[in-house]
């Protein structure tokens, strides 16, 4: 009786088995072929300012059943880079029997530069005071937006007990692959050294190789102890920039006077190749 039982489970099964595989043939017979997505362009160009429809541009998909299925296309996701500025990005389409059709293309951004550090506050400390520089480090970029979160420490020389001048090493990675570092200065002075604070419109410059760099237009403005406005004039500037020469630089700013004493820095970092952060 048992080997009864089991023979009739098996002519089961096996009558399920031949029933799916009909279904499969018939479903075949409907719709033999696949969907086809081509590609009228080649590599496509953009900005890094793109919207959706820019990345579907000379795309078309085709069936055989369903026709056009152009508007179905799905943008997928971007590789990392394969070469500066160019990656993969991949696409996909399905038809109504829920067949697929995938391509790969490459995608070269016109505009696009490095990830960028930046400073919410100059990377200047009163001596003995409990700071920790990365605090102030951000960084931004054009694909990614804000990825300071993702700042990576990768050495440090800084002493904040004692006031002289040190460096912190700092990298940072986009979705897309591209690394970039930077040394940046840091300044630990003597807290009785400063009773006037010189405010600017940012921490870091990132200035093009040959361009024009007027260190007086990052002073925002200075006040004393008692958050009274001074007069900038009376700023005094030491800038070692050289913008004939992609590098990282600083520019001292420093007031002395009745007022008191104050004194910052600004990070300068031109590039001497596009899309490049130096490092020195």
């Amino acid at each position: 009786m048992r080997y009864i039982r089991i023979l009739v489970v098996i002519l089961f099964m096996a009558s399920l088995g031949l029933c799916g595989a009909a279904k499969i043939r018939e479903r075949a017979g409907e719709d033999p072929t696949k969907p086809v997505i081509t590609n009228e362009n080649g590599e496509l160009e953009i900005s890094t300012s793109y919207v959706e429809s820019d990345l579907l541009e000379g795309l078309k998909a085709q069936d055989e059943k369903d026709g056009d299925l152009t508007d179905q296309i799905m943008v997928g996701n971007f590789s990392q880079f394969i070469e500066p500025g160019v990656c993969n990005l991949s696409y996909v389409v399905f038809d109504s029997s829920n067949q697929a059709a995938t391509l790969t293309r490459r995608v070269k951004f016109t505009d696009y530069q490095s990830p960028e550090f930046s400073l919410s506050s100059p990377l200047v400390f009163a001596e003995s005071r409990e700071d920790n520089a990365m605090d102030y480090i951000r960084a931004g970029d054009q694909i990614d937006g804000d990825i300071s979160s993702l700042v990576k420490l990768l050495d440090s020389s800084i002493n904040y007990r004692t006031a002289g001048d040190y460096e912190v090493h700092v990298q940072v990675t986009n979705s897309l692959g591209d690394t970039v570092e930077a040394t940046l200065p840091v300044h630990i002075v003597e807290a009785s050294r400063i009773s006037t604070e010189i405010h600017l419109i940012q921490g870091i410059a990132y200035i093009k190789k040959g361009d024009e760099f007027r260190p007086e237009d990052y002073i925002d403005y200075i006040e004393d102890i008692d958050g009274n406005r001074l007069d900038t004039d009376t700023v005094s500037i030491a800038s070692g920039v050289n913008t004939a020469e992609g590098g990282t630089y600083e520019v001292h700013y420093q007031t002395e006077g009745d007022a008191g004493r104050g004194e910052t820095w600004l990070t300068v970092i031109v590039r001497g190749i596009e899309g490049e952060t130096p490092d020195e």
